[in-house]
Order: C-alpha cells, then sequence, then structure tokens
C-alpha cells in the first residue's frame, strides 16, 4: 500500500458532521492534555481523512484534534492524511480501528459501535468476525454480545466507555426493562460502586426481585434502601457496604438473624487473645469450633494440663 499523502486541509472543507466512522455514539471533549500538547509541540499526528465518491472530505480518525485546531486555536487548514475513496468501506473502517488502537485498547463501547457499523456495512458476519475480532482479541461467539451493548442509552453509555460501568454489569442492564435498568444505574451511579460491588448489587437486586416477583425498580424503591443511600452521615464507601448488608439480609433473614446472634454470643463471651469461635459455612450445621493459637512451644505446654481437663469428659 502507497503511504497516504499529508496535505494542509482547509478546515471549512472537512465535513465534520459526518459521523461514519466514529466509533463513539457522542461527541466526546479533547483531553487538556491532547489541547496542551498540541498547543505546545504542534500537530505531530494528523488526521485521518476520506475524500468520497461527491468530493466531500469525512474524518476517518482524529475528531478531536480537529476540533482542538479548528474550534480551539482556530487554524484555518490543518495538516491531514487523505485516503483516496475506494470501493471497500470495511478497509477504511478497520483504518479507524487501527488509529483508535494506537492509544490503547479500545472501550467495550467502541468496540460495539465499531462492529455494528462493520455489520452495518457487511452483513457477512463471518467476513466482520475474521476481519475485526481476531484484532480485537475476542472469540468469533462473541459478536452478539458485544452488539447489545449499542442499545443502551447516552448515559449509561458514557459511563461505560469511561470506565464507571462495568462491561459485564452493563450487559446485564442490556436484558432489563428500561425502568429497571435505570433504576440500577441509578445506583451504581449515586454510590459509585466498584466493578465487584456492581455485580453484587445486580445478582442480589435479581435474585430478590425473583423471590418477590417484583421488578428491581420496586426493590430499589425500598423506603429502608432510600434511607441507607439518603444518610446524610455517611460517605459513599460506607453507604455502599450499607446498601449490600441490608440487600443480603432481605435475600437471607434467617442467616442474617443467625449471624446476629453468633456475634452477640462472642462479644458476650469476651474470648481471650489468641482464642476464636467459628461456626460452620452458612450454619448448615448446628456445630461451633474453638481454636486456640500459642506463641510458642512452651506457651502450648503450660496450657495444655488446663486444656486437657477441661476437654476430658468426666
Amino acid at each position: 500500500m502507497q503511504p497516504f499523502p499529508i496535505k494542509p486541509i482547509p478546515i471549512k472543507r472537512i465535513d465534520r458532521l459526518d459521523q461514519r466512522f466514529n466509533l463513539l455514539p457522542f461527541i466526546e471533549e479533547p483531553s487538556p492534555q491532547l489541547t496542551a500538547a498540541i498547543v505546545n509541540l504542534g500537530l505531530l499526528h494528523p488526521p485521518l481523512l476520506q475524500e468520497t465518491d461527491d468530493g466531500r472530505l469525512v474524518i476517518v480518525a482524529g475528531r478531536k484534534r480537529l476540533r482542538v485546531v479548528g474550534d480551539l486555536l482556530k487554524w484555518p487548514s490543518c495538516p491531514c492524511l487523505l485516503i483516496p475513496a475506494g470501493p471497500d468501506p470495511l478497509a477504511t473502517l478497520a483504518l479507524a480501528m487501527e488509529e483508535a488502537l494506537l492509544s490503547g485498547p479500545l472501550s467495550p463501547l467502541s468496540r460495539a459501535i465499531l462492529l455494528q457499523k462493520a455489520l452495518a456495512l457487511c452483513s457477512a458476519q463471518e467476513e466482520v468476525a475474521r476481519r475485526f475480532l481476531s484484532r480485537l482479541a475476542l472469540p468469533p461467539h462473541a459478536l452478539p454480545t458485544i452488539l447489545a451493548l449499542t442499545t443502551l442509552e447516552q448515559p449509561m453509555a458514557l459511563a461505560l466507555h469511561e470506565g464507571r460501568l462495568d462491561e459485564k454489569t452493563a450487559l446485564v442492564l442490556t436484558s432489563l426493562s428500561f425502568r429497571d435498568r435505570l433504576s440500577v444505574f441509578e445506583l451504581i451511579e449515586t454510590l459509585q460502586l466498584s466493578v465487584s460491588n456492581q455485580r453484587n448489587v445486580i445478582a442480589l437486586c435479581q435474585d430478590l426481585a425473583k423471590r418477590q416477583d417484583s421488578s428491581l425498580h420496586t426493590l430499589l424503591s425500598d423506603q429502608g434502601l432510600r434511607a441507607i443511600i439518603a444518610h446524610p452521615e455517611s460517605n459513599l464507601p460506607q453507604k455502599a457496604s450499607a446498601v449490600l448488608r441490608y440487600l443480603r439480609e432481605l435475600q437471607s433473614p434467617r442467616l442474617t438473624e443467625a449471624e446476629k446472634k453468633f456475634s452477640a454470643t462472642v462479644k458476650r463471651l469476651a474470648l481471650p487473645k489468641g482464642v476464636a469461635l467459628n461456626h460452620s459455612p452458612a450454619f448448615e450445621k448446628d456445630e461451633l469450633t474453638l481454636s486456640a493459637s500459642f506463641a510458642d512451644q512452651a506457651a502450648f505446654d503450660r496450657a495444655w494440663p488446663a486444656l486437657s481437663a477441661l476437654l476430658t469428659p468426666s
């Protein structure tokens, strides 16, 4: 392939409204670091444009760079790499992918948008999988699952792109009704839940909603839950822990009651340092284990006569 020529292109000639190769469904603002780099060092990496059959120039890559030079710095023209019009739009989309990968792995949302646009250009899923999935280190069977992310509403799509919404959690959200999806997302955003807490919350909520034959929206409207979220003296990690604890109590009230009784027993016993009392997993058996640790062999030898007498049946 011949190298693409670099030419100074008047900003007004570029069709910046054309989104055919944009890998996001919204406008992403340039970072301060990108702006500072262009101001201080110039444009080291020219945007990539393609001339269409009707003579327009559309953006393949470098949309944020063009925003900096065109909108912020008011350059009348910008040096750009020019791709001639061609019969294979998938090849140009692949260039947009490669350009984006120079900055690091694509976000889950960008991957989904890329594959959605690839399928719009070529309905043969095998061809799309061959040309794109392997480059993204994704298995061929992942295509339908990944495409589901394109159905997310914009606030959720933005959170997914920015890493505030976990990809697996986002995939679960796509399977929910709009009200349920919005309620769960609101909780995730309000408490700024970590990846593990997002997955724990949604799993607990789905299980509880199924048991109660209720919707997630109704479950998350629970007054006790809302009171935890609105507590004025708790910080976000404390609220997240309290919400998880509250949901677990709703999920397993017997287990919660058993844990409370056991904790009260341990507190009442005031066990000496080095001595621990443990229950069976999930209180499946009505048995307790008492364990003790000793500083060394001599300490154990001193304590053993008394312990032996206590442990020997009378």
